[in-house]
Formats: C-alpha cells, sequence, structure tokens
C-alpha cells in the first residue's frame, strides 16, 4: 500500500512506512524468541540491523554531494530502495558464506525465511492499517499475508522440507497482492519479497540436496 499518512511523534514527522517497519520487526522478533529461541531471535535481529545500517549509510553513495555539503543529513536521509537492495545482498552474502562455513544450520535458515515472512506479512497489515486507499485492495491485501504467514508458521520444519514449495507461494502471493494494489506490480515491497524469495529457494535447493548425497552415501 503506498504511503498517504505521515505522524508527527514529538518534534520528528515520520512517514507511515517508517512505523510499518518498526512494528513489523519488534512482532516478527517477538514471535522468532518465543517459538524458537534467543539464538534464532538474536540471527535474524542481526540480519535486520545490518540491512537497516547499510540502508541508511547508502545516502553516502547515493547523494554524496549532499552529505559531504551537510554530513548531519546521514540521520534524515537513506539510500533508497538500492540502499535497501545493497542492505538484502550483503546480508545474503554473509548467510551463504556463514552456511558454507557450517556457523549456520538449516533451523537457522528456515527462522530466518520464516521471520522474513512474517516482517513482511505485519508491514503489509500496518500498512493497511497506517493508510488511507481502496477498502477492497486493504481487506484483500491483509487477508492473504496473514493466511500465508499463518501457513508458513504452522508448516515450520526445521529439516527445510517443503521450504521451496513455501518461499514460493510466499512470492506468488505477493505477486497477487499487488495486482490489486495501486502501484501494481512495480512496488518495492514486491521487488524485496521476490529477492528474499529466490534467495532461500536457492539455498533450500542446495541444502536439499547435500541431504539428499548424505542420505545415498550412507
Amino acid at each position: 500500500m503506498p504511503v498517504t499518512k505521515l505522524f508527527l511523534i514529538g518534534n520528528l514527522t515520520v512517514p507511515s512506512n517508517w512505523i510499518a517497519i518498526i512494528i513489523a520487526f519488534i512482532i516478527a522478533y517477538s514471535v522468532i524468541r518465543l517459538r524458537l529461541g534467543k539464538k534464532q531471535a538474536t540471527l535474524f535481529s542481526d540480519a535486520i540491523f545490518y540491512v537497516i545500517i547499510i540502508w541508511k549509510l547508502s545516502v553516502i553513495l547515493t547523494d554524496f554531494s549532499i552529505v559531504i555539503r551537510a554530513p548531519i543529513s546521514i540521520v534524515y536521509f537513506n539510500g533508497g530502495i538500492f540502499g535497501f537492495c545493497l542492505g538484502l545482498v550483503f546480508v545474503a552474502g554473509r548467510i551463504w558464506f556463514e552456511w558454507i562455513k557450517g556457523r549456520v544450520d538449516v533451523k537457522s535458515l528456515v527462522a530466518l525465511f520464516t521471520g522474513a515472512v512474517t516482517m513482511q506479512a505485519v508491514f503489509q497489515v500496518m500498512m493497511v492499517l497506517l493508510n488511507r486507499g481502496s477498502l477492497v485492495a486493504g481487506i484483500g491485501t491483509a487477508v492473504i499475508f496473514i493466511v500465508v504467514a499463518i501457513f508458513v508458521w504452522m508448516s515450520f520444519d526445521e529439516t527445510g522440507n517443503h521450504m521451496m514449495m513455501t518461499a514460493l507461494l510466499f512470492m506468488a502471493a505477493h505477486v497477487f497482492v499487488a495486482t490489486i494494489q495501486p502501484k501494481g506490480l512495480l512496488n518495492p515491497p514486491l521487488l524485496i519479497t521476490t529477492s528474499i524469495g529466490l534467495f532461500f529457494i536457492a539455498i533450500f535447493k542446495l541444502t536439499s540436496g547435500q541431504t539428499e548425497r548424505g542420505s545415498e552415501i550412507e
């Protein structure tokens, strides 16, 4: 859903999507902490931290001249969708490296994916609640993302079985939602969902392949 409202918090004017992101993170982190434990919640929060830091600091790349003239602008501006994608790429690379080194197990990968789905679902629902828009699009968006999030949690499997199919469902659901939203398929959240889905499909595919080879050897 597009941003249609700004909120005044103290002397700071905050767009609705910032509030939605904060609430989405708090809920996703809390659910992971309660269901899966501190280790998985910390792994998820670290990933989000890196994305946000890179997103904020990437303004140095996107608006270097402004930052040079007014360094304090780093506090107020960010690198936009480019910076956010840069953060996702960094986190994906870091997770991949840690997985190759054996420092991240399949359960942690499933927890990260489930956290990403939860955060996206809560973000979408909050954007519906915080902004003005079509009633049909709002209800459709909220219902579909809530159902997807519940399904992902209900199908949670530490072995990673069926995660590729779940990732495809996650992407397909967002594509459908995008068709009933004002910006259609050309919106940043859909790009983020697609990137996350494809990354986890790739890594779960490799994980599944390793498991099958291990079974054949035995």
